[in-house]
């Protein structure tokens, strides 16, 4: 119940940035901002739900994940789902051209960044050398820049 609480909080305070950005006439929007936007919100959404799929239980406590997914999605980056939401997050608040909700994103994204590096402690506790060579495997938490840079040497 509380990660549904804070999921609910967490979109409020997007809306509340779009809404504080139409009051103060700090929102700018156009097609190409409107269509960046909804295109990366869809691919957020695509990402956050095949790090879902792959991994049913990585979004809830550690002590309910009992082994490390390593298949799909998170063979490309360790934190799928932390990547989805935060290209959601800037996906909305470009598709409104809104100042606030940009800096909220910008916020969100750095306390999931937080959240990402606090699990990886949790989950080298639990998993101990699983983990770490998993790490060595994917060495990219969100973007997949040393395994496309590997894969465009190799070609």
């Amino acid at each position: 119940m509380c990660a549904l609480l804070i999921a609910i909080l967490t979109w409020i305070s997007i809306l509340i940035g779009i809404a504080v950005g139409f009051l103060t006439k700090l929102n700018a929007s156009n097609i190409v901002l409107q269509i960046l936007g909804w295109t990366l919100f869809i691919l957020g959404s695509y990402i956050h739900y095949l790090s879902h799929k792959a991994h049913p239980k990585a979004h809830r406590g550690i002590d309910e994940v009992n082994y490390v997914a390593q298949r799909g999605i998170y063979s490309w980056v360790r934190h799928p789902g932390y990547l989805g939401l935060t290209l959601m997050f800037f996906g909305v608040a470009i598709a409104f051209g809104s100042v606030p909700a940009l800096i909220i994103a910008a916020i969100l994204s750095a306390y999931h960044y937080q959240l990402a590096y606090k699990e990886e402690r949790l989950m080298l506790e639990k998993f101990g050398d699983i983990y770490r060579r998993y790490m060595n495997e994917v060495p990219d938490r969100f973007l997949p820049v040393r395994r496309l840079l590997k894969k465009l040497r190799s070609s």
